[in-house]
């Protein structure tokens, strides 16, 4: 009996331990499920739609008809000229999620997103204020997959990875795609307390889903988001050859619609395909003239706002930018980033300069001219450069030309033909165009990014000879710098007569006066 009862108490002892071990499996088990549902994976994960939310009972009553009304003077649906004012909300994916009646948890609805001002959406992720300003469909890494970035600025240095929600074609939960890196888009070096510009890749698989067409920010797969961007992306096959980029424009005292209409028409005339401006606080006369040019569809405005706690007032701009000099220098690489990522797949390259600015071709008939018989020098010589860089003159505002009857006062390109022999060192105050199957992030000068990383800027910027490609023309009253000893003394005194922009002249000059008195500019 008693070898009997050892027999079963081992047994059971047995027994009892491999149910402990059962147990403990089967609970290792479910915290490992948990944690796989909340890990940051970075594989693409669709989400499952685990709770519905409803439509609130006056937003499903009154909304459709609300959006469906239509302008008089435009003849387009409110829902229309909403999309059309906002350089990114997916306010058509917005409205149809409401429409519904039910949507999923993770998916966001008209009145979940979180603004921060008219052009910004918020998304706070890991303790991190991210700012959002617009999502880009972007295929020219073959073997990586196609990409999603997304522009935003955040109030960290080192803000985390953020997860990407896509939306693909009728989903109804989104695709989590955890961000593969954050580029920060900035010369300059980090600064605490301050909006800095970074750019998200994540990637969009190479499945034969398509193209997403939405995509948020968030912190946690499957999570709920605040935020719905619309992804740009458009093509054109074949390729056109340049579009130019001009970053906001700020000043509603100023009164510049006769030069901007010259700057345009010289654009047009020199072989630019279409121009991007961004339109913070301008003057009357200028508005009439964007206007204008926007339904002649030879320019896109977008607007701009500032991010943040940063002043969007329209006296204030000005004070802002002219003041806060590291600041205008974050803020601006945002729109010439997103012209460039406007324009990967529609243009061969664009061009990033002002309008008291303009790269002139030294002996080509235009400027797309001038960079495809540069491009072909480049690679002759082993380089494959991202952006190429015009050494910069200045032609002073006291060097004009007297007013004629066919030179008009109000012409300021065609009446400044006297400029500096000297040129600015290579490195200092150069624009550029930059090669839109390579660049990836913008400042002033040149790319920061490409698509292998950090521009070398040994290996990819290309300087243009100014005797035989192009150089760029800078029309001021005085050097730039606060010091003007060397101005004085290498800039002024040598001067020379310099008529290449009169290649143009009766074409620009024809076209910028029948725009100016169309629009009663002139007197």
């Amino acid at each position: 009996m008693a070898g009997g009862r050892g027999r079963r108490g081992g047994a059971c002892e047995w027994l009892c331990s491999v149910r402990r071990r059962t147990w403990v499996a089967v609970v290792c088990g479910c915290i490992f499920v948990l944690l796989y549902a909340f890990q940051d994976s970075p594989e693409m994960v669709v989400c499952g739609c685990d709770w519905k939310v409803k439509t609130e009972e006056r937003v499903a009553k009154y909304l459709p008809s609300l959006m469906a009304q239509e302008n008089p003077s435009t003849k387009r649906t409110i829902l229309e000229e909403a999309e059309a004012s906002h350089p990114s909300l997916a306010l058509s994916f917005l409205v149809g999620q409401e429409k519904r009646g039910l949507r999923c948890h993770n998916t966001p609805g008209l009145f979940s997103v979180r603004h921060n001002n008219e052009v910004w959406q918020k998304a706070v992720i890991k303790g991190v204020t991210f700012l959002i300003y617009g999502a880009y469909f972007d295929q020219r890494e073959v073997e990586k997959g196609a990409a999603v970035r997304v522009l935003v600025v955040a109030d960290s240095p080192n803000p985390p990875l953020p997860i990407c929600h896509l939306w693909y074609e009728d989903d109804l939960t989104p695709t989590a795609s955890t961000a593969e890196k954050i580029d920060y888009l900035h010369w300059q070096d980090r600064v605490s307390g301050a909006w800095l510009p970074y750019l998200v890749t994540c990637r969009a698989g190479h499945d034969l889903r398509g193209v997403p067409r939405v995509a948020a920010l968030v912190g946690h797969s499957c999570g709920p988001a605040t935020n719905a961007l619309r992804i740009h992306q458009e093509e054109e096959v074949p390729k056109r050859d340049l579009a130019l980029c001009h970053k906001f424009l700020f000043d509603p005292t100023q009164d510049y619609s006769k030069r901007l209409v010259e700057w345009l028409e010289a654009a047009r005339a020199w072989g630019v395909d279409e121009v991007t401006l961004y339109e913070a606080s301008v003057h009357p006369n200028v508005r009439a003239v964007l206007r204008y040019y926007e339904n002649e569809e030879f320019i896109q405005v977008l607007p701009w706002r500032s991010p943040g706690d940063q002043p969007s007032l329209g006296h204030l701009y000005r004070a802002l930018y002219d003041t806060q000099r590291y600041t205008l220098f974050t803020a601006e690489n945002i729109p010439y980033t997103d012209c460039l990522l406007r324009h990967v797949a529609t243009h061969r390259f664009i061009a990033v300069w002002d309008m008291d600015e303009f790269i002139v071709p030294t002996k080509e008939s235009s400027l797309p001219a001038m960079m495809a018989a540069t491009q072909v020098l480049a690679h002759k010589q082993g380089q494959h450069p991202t952006s190429y860089l015009a050494p910069c003159t200045y032609y002073f505002d006291d060097e004009a030309e007297e007013a004629t009857e066919d030179l008009p006062e109000y012409l300021h390109l065609m009446r400044h033909v006297t400029r500096t022999v000297k040129m600015a060192p290579p490195r200092v105050f150069t624009k550029a165009v930059h090669d839109t199957s390579r660049a990836l992030g913008l400042h002033a000068h040149y790319a920061l990014l490409n698509l292998k990383g950090p521009i070398d800027r040994s290996r990819d910027l290309y300087y243009l000879y100014p005797a035989t490609e192009g150089y760029l023309g800078h029309y001021r009253p005085k050097c730039q710098g606060e010091d003007q000893t060397e101005c004085q003394e290498m800039y002024r005194p040598y001067l020379t007569r310099d008529t290449t922009m009169w290649k143009y002249r009766p074409e620009v000059t024809k076209r910028t006066k029948a725009v100016l008195e169309s629009l009663g500019l002139l007197p």
